[in-house]
């Protein structure tokens, strides 16, 4: 933010970057609305939401170690036990269920980690709404909330907890590969083992189920800014970034409400990574042709993530690959779980997201009658008009000429004003 009021079509250097304003006073631009990276994940004829994020690949990625599990218990446990079939005269189970438990503690909760992971960080991530009937925005941000100090809390202390917990179920799982019965010691050791299980039990449990009780208990509600849309702060920033072996150019659209009380500050803030100016500037205009003119001027969101996509991709492929690529695609929907990855996916969209807003933003994107729904300003119609004017007289003029030759011609009038 700054002191001195942006305008759309200004260039300014601040110490992080370069921006391009786009508001305060959105205007045309000239560019096509597009969704270069995705932003618009539902809209209708009152809302639009954006939240990026690409969820199916995290729900692949969690349920990829079930399909691991899966093929090792086969491949190591089960298929040795009937080579060796014939061999011993009777199939053992032994291997099978050892690989199995190993996966059962060593495996598998890593996709649980990132399942969990991936609802928490949507929940702490949560949607950016516009209403065009409203012509508002509702911009996230945390409040409130304590600083709450648990001793040894923190991944290091999950690692070791998960580590001991390991080094504990590898030694009760031992006495599973030796014959019985078992001699003096090793029902010794079999006894201490579990004791320590036990124990281990009796520390870890209460610890972490009091340390959760405590964090949520004093963390960050969620709440909403519901601010005029011709208001907003929005720019595009271009600034440097240092990659692993260079500098690279980092390109992020950003929508802000300012704070009034510290003209440094914003209340709310979102950001996207759009690559490129020309990206960013479409992005924003899709934003801005759904606010003005309606759902139908803008893109439909992607629905990559969505079951029937899905099924209708296979249906294509089944078509269009031959048999050899149509089979190498099956053998990959098996391994990632593909078809659970849609169904998970569309459990979070439409159950897990909505759930985790607040009623009141429920509340705000309830429909109002005619009468009441919000109209452009006159400021707004006539920038639109002087903006139109320009592209009538100069069509070559780029989206980003075209904004700073707006913003040179108003700065000019205001001067002649004054």
């Amino acid at each position: 933010m700054s002191e001195q009021r942006l305008q759309a079509g200004e260039h300014r250097q601040t110490e992080t970057g370069d921006i391009l304003a786009l508001s305060p006073l959105p205007v045309e631009t000239g560019a096509e609305a597009t969704d270069p990276v995705q932003w618009i994940r539902q809209k209708n004829n009152k809302w639009m939401d954006l939240q990026g994020g690409n969820l199916v690949f995290a729900a692949e990625f969690a349920l990829m170690f079930l399909s691991l599990a899966f093929l090792t218990t086969i491949l190591v446990g089960i298929l040795p036990s009937l080579i060796k079939w014939s061999d011993w005269g009777y199939f053992s189970w032994g291997p099978p269920l050892f690989v199995l438990v190993l996966h059962v503690f060593l495996t598998l909760p890593w996709g649980l980690v990132i399942h969990f992971r991936t609802n928490k960080e949507l929940k702490e991530s949560p949607l950016v709404r516009l209403n065009r009937v409203k012509r508002q925005i509702a911009i996230p941000r945390w409040g409130g909330g304590q600083d709450v100090k648990v001793p040894f809390w923190g991944e290091g202390a999950w690692i070791g907890i998960y580590v001991i917990y390991m080094f504990t179920i590898f030694a009760l799982l031992v006495p599973l590969t030796e014959d019985k019965p078992f001699d003096d010691y090793q029902q010794a050791y079999i006894f201490w083992s579990w004791v320590v299980f036990g124990i281990e039990n009796l520390i870890f449990i209460p610890y972490i189920t009091t340390a959760i009780y405590f964090k949520k208990k004093h963390a960050p509600r969620l709440e909403y800014v519901y601010y005029p849309w011709e208001k907003l702060v929005a720019y595009i920033e271009k600034r440097d970034a240092v990659g692993p072996a260079l500098f690279t150019e980092q390109v992020m659209l950003t929508l802000a409400v300012p704070d009034p009380g510290d003209p440094e500050t914003a209340l709310a803030a979102t950001s996207i990574s759009v690559g490129h100016e020309t990206a960013g500037i479409a992005q924003w205009e899709s934003l801005r042709r759904f606010m003005e003119d309606g759902p139908e001027a803008c893109p439909d969101p992607q629905n990559s993530d969505t079951l029937a996509h899905y099924k209708e991709s296979c249906r294509k492929a089944r078509q269009e690959k031959s048999t050899g690529a149509w089979l190498w695609k099956k053998v990959g929907d098996w391994f990632f779980q593909r078809y659970l990855a849609y169904k998970i996916t569309e459990w979070r969209t439409n159950k897990l997201m909505p759930r985790s807003l607040p009623q009141e933003l429920h509340d705000w994107s309830e429909p109002v009658p005619g009468e009441e729904q919000a109209k452009p300003s006159e400021e707004l119609q006539k920038a639109n008009r002087q903006i139109r004017a320009m592209r009538r007289k100069n069509p070559r003029l780029t989206p980003q000429q075209l904004l700073e030759a707006f913003y040179r011609s108003s700065t000019e009038h205001e001067k002649l004003l004054a």
